[in-house]
Parts: C-alpha cells; sequence; structure tokens
C-alpha cells in the first residue's frame, strides 16, 4: 500500500511541477491560468508552496556569502531631532547643509 501512495505521490508532484512552470512561462497571472485550466487557485498555491518546501528541504542548508558596497566607515550619520540621516562620505556636503538648514526652519 506504501508504494501505491508513493507513487500516486510522486505523480502528482511531477504534474504539478509541470503545471506550475507551465504558469511561469505563460506570462498570465497566476489567478489567469488557473481560470484558463479550470484548476482551482487554493490547490494551485497548496502545491506551489508543498514543492517550494520539497525543494528547499532537498537542497539543504546553504551558506550565502553577502556582498556590501558600502563599509561603515564609509558612512556619514547625521541625527537631528530624532530623525537619523545616512549617507554616503562622498555626499556634497553643501547640499547636506542646504538640507539640514530647510529642515531646521520646519
Amino acid at each position: 500500500m506504501a508504494d501505491v501512495l508513493a507513487v500516486r505521490d510522486d505523480y502528482r508532484s511531477q504534474t504539478w511541477t509541470m503545471l506550475i512552470q507551465e504558469c511561469s512561462n505563460s506570462g498570465l497571472t497566476k489567478r489567469e491560468f488557473c481560470r484558463r485550466r479550470g484548476i482551482s487557485e487554493k490547490s494551485f498555491y497548496y502545491w506551489l508552496r508543498k514543492l517550494r518546501s520539497q525543494m528547499a528541504e532537498a537542497a539543504g542548508p546553504q551558506i550565502v556569502q553577502l556582498e556590501s558596497s558600502v563599509t561603515s566607515t564609509e558612512i556619514l550619520q547625521i541625527q537631528y531631532r530624532g530623525a537619523e540621516l545616512k549617507l554616503p562620505v562622498g555626499v556634497d556636503i553643501e547640499a547636506v547643509a542646504a538640507l539640514l538648514r530647510s529642515i531646521q526652519s520646519l
């Protein structure tokens, strides 16, 4: 009995994988795709979530290196009246001064 259920689950997974891929390639919204194919949106999203979860489990945890274009030493930070402004160090200081003057006059 377990073999029959495994075959059934594999068949459903393959069918829904093809449908989801077809939807992605169609250029239609998921709602419109489901409407045209006579598929329940609820079922579509159920299988989308289920297949994504299966793929994530199969892939396992991964380490991803994050790149930052600005380091903390390259930021000009201004705090004024509870507001915080973070700017790159190379910003035009005259423009910043004009901004602060206009805020001060509020």
